[in-house]
Parts: structure tokens; C-alpha cells; sequence
């Protein structure tokens, strides 16, 4: 079950994922809330979506829950898996107490756990204390999931990269010929702090060497920062581009990706631009110890909120050829663990147990 199959990280996941577990000889269905299929996925499809735009109602809302648990019983579920944030307690408690079946496993995609538990320690403890499994993205999440609920279903099994699905599209050609930096995500302030992004870039030496950034996606802020970039007169050096399905035709042929989050969770932006072996400069988001990023040698780690500190960084990459040459040597050997095949045989373990 997934938020919708577009733009975020945790959709990309879950549909990847229901490949994978397809490839596995597993009979997947996948349950969408929004409207939004755009990443390839297998399986058969029920988009509660839909009927949500024909009636968002009160009504419609407890008729949604009744088709889906109606759902889940005919088709005989074993096992859910559950990609959502899950913060409205009156609703997750409903679904999880009465709709859900035995067998579930909620997905924790981003180190602001707060999201995607009750916000009520006691209805968190209720619901999830004795159901199946809590799966993190990382060791960290699972640590302060522990520190923060004391609950002892908890299990780690980080984001998979499906590397000849990467393979089969970055070499597509775009129009940029300009050299050029890359971000791309969610834009919304709150966690992906893109303004950070857009100062440092200011600070740097970038534009006047005629590198330029671009920035990929779509998200609520949008119309904030193509303000902060016309106010720092760069709207001739910062291009933005709306989301797509392959942001690695991009992520190829950038100089280097930029990370500027708050927190993340095990961010599919750091992994993929490093499976094209193109190197990441991060800032040291929360989290930021259980990534893959290493300073110096897939990428350059800087201190957070500090656009000085991450103009700099920018610019060693700019000046530095030894360096920058090395990390992109090391770029995507350092991710091969995650490949796909590797990260789902710990889910059919998990599933099949």
C-alpha cells in the first residue's frame, strides 16, 4: 500500500518493490490512495485514487475503507505492506485495528518518525507494539524508533537500487549542453531545504565558471524558490524542470549531484546519482551517519545550514580535479550492496518467515 506511484522516494521505493517481489514469484497487488501512477510498477493495481475524486466526502471516505478491507478479505492478502505516513490517529487506528489483516509490515521511510506514527505514544503502542514488523530504511531510524516506543518488532532493510533499470535510461539525451550540477526531489522546504541549495550556489564560484544548476521536481514550494533565484538575479544560471520519471539522464551527465535535506531517511537521489557514478556533495542532514555518502570518497560531507560551508564544497569539486575524479571513480562500486538482487532476498526472508 503506497501514498501513489510518483515523485517520492518511498513511492519509487514500493514500486520497485513490487517488482521485485513479482520477479520472486510473489502474486502482488498494490493499493494506491492518490491519483498518481507514473513509475513502472507490476502487479495488479487498485486506486482507491480514483474513487476518491469521484467522492471525497465524509461518506465517500468510509465507503473507501469498506472497499478496501472488502478488498483485502476476497483476494485473500497474506501480508501488507504498508508505505504511508500514518500521523491521523482516528483513521489509522480504524484501518490498523479492523481493516488491516494479521499480517503486516509498516514501512518507516524518513528519520521525522513522527510521521508516520499516531501522534499519541499510547494509540502507537496499541496499534503497532504487537503487530508483525516495523522495517526502517536504515539502523538509525530503528534505533531512535526503539529509544522513542521501546517496541522490539523492529527490523532494518535498506532502499534497493535496480541498476539495469538505471542503465536503461540515462544515456537518453537532454537539451542542456552547458556543464551543470544537479538536484532533483520533492520541493518543499520543511525537509528538502532547497533555499540552502540556491544561497550556496550563489556564494560559489559555479556561475561564473559557467556551470550551472539545475533543479528537478515539483512540490508546494516551487513558486518560493523561483522567487529566491530571481532575487539573486541567477535566473540565466538556475534552470528548473518539472518531475520525471528519469531524472538519470540528468544525474549522467551532471558535473556532480547536491543533497541539501534537513533529514532523510536512505535518500534514492544519493543512491541513484551514485549507481550512474556520479558523485554526491551532501550536507549532514539527520540520519546522515547511516548514509552511503563518505567524505572524500564517493562525495564531500559538509556541515548543515551553513550555505558558506556548502558553497565551498561546490566549489573543490569545480577546482579539484584529483579529488572529483576520484570520488566519481568510487562512486558506484560504493552502492553495488544495494542492488536489487542483494536487498530482496532480506525481504522474501522476511515475508517468507
Amino acid at each position: 500500500m503506497s501514498r501513489s506511484l510518483s515523485e517520492g522516494g518511498a513511492d519509487r521505493v514500493a514500486a520497485m518493490q513490487s517488482i521485485f517481489l513479482s520477479d520472486l514469484g510473489y502474486y502482488v497487488y498494490i493499493v494506491t490512495i492518490l491519483n498518481s501512477v507514473k513509475y513502472p510498477f507490476k502487479g495488479e493495481l487498485f486506486n482507491l485514487g480514483e474513487i476518491k475524486e469521484q467522492n471525497d466526502t465524509l461518506l465517500g471516505r468510509v465507503k473507501r475503507l469498506f472497499l478496501f478491507k472488502k478488498f483485502l478479505k476476497s483476494n485473500k492478502i497474506d501480508v501488507v505492506i504498508d508505505h504511508r505516513v500514518r500521523s491521523k490517529r482516528f483513521s489509522e487506528y480504524i484501518i490498523s485495528a479492523f481493516v488491516y489483516p494479521t499480517n503486516v509490515i509498516y514501512m518507516v521511510h524518513s528519520y521525522a518518525i513522527e510521521i508516520y506514527f499516531p501522534p499519541y505514544k499510547w494509540i502507537t503502542k496499541r496499534l503497532y507494539k504487537r503487530r508483525n514488523k516495523i522495517v526502517s530504511v536504515t539502523k538509525g531510524i530503528e534505533k531512535l524508533i526503539k529509544k522513542t516506543y521501546n517496541f522490539n518488532n523492529l527490523q532494518s532493510i535498506y532502499n534497493p537500487i535496480d541498476f539495469n533499470y538505471i542503465d536503461s535510461l540515462k544515456n537518453e539525451a537532454i537539451a542542456e549542453t552547458s556543464d551543470f550540477i544537479f538536484w532533483y526531489g520533492r520541493i518543499e522546504e520543511k525537509s528538502k531545504n532547497v533555499s540552502l541549495l540556491i544561497d550556496a550556489y550563489a556564494k560559489s564560484k559555479l556561475a561564473s565558471k559557467n556551470v550551472k544548476l539545475i533543479v528537478m521536481g515539483n512540490g508546494k514550494d516551487e513558486g518560493l524558490i523561483k522567487i529566491k533565484i530571481e532575487k539573486l538575479n541567477l535566473t540565466e544560471k538556475v534552470r528548473m524542470l518539472p518531475f520525471s520519471v528519469n531524472p538519470f539522464t540528468y544525474i549522467e551527465k551532471s558535473k556532480f549531484t547536491v543533497l541539501s535535506s534537513k533529514y532523510e531517511g536512505f535518500p534514492m537521489s544519493v543512491l541513484e546519482s551514485l549507481a550512474c557514478g556520479t558523485p554526491v556533495v551532501s550536507v549532514e542532514y539527520k540520519n546522515f551517519e547511516d548514509g552511503v555518502v563518505k567524505n572524500e570518497y564517493n562525495g564531500l560531507m559538509v556541515e548543515n545550514h551553513n550555505p558558506d560551508a556548502l558553497a565551498n564544497a561546490l566549489n573543490r569539486f569545480i577546482d579539484d580535479e584529483k579529488l572529483y575524479l576520484s570520488c566519481k571513480g568510487n562512486a558506484k562500486n560504493s552502492v553495488v550492496s544495494f542492488s536489487v538482487e542483494n536487498i530482496s532476498k532480506q525481504w522474501q526472508t522476511l515475508i517468507d518467515n
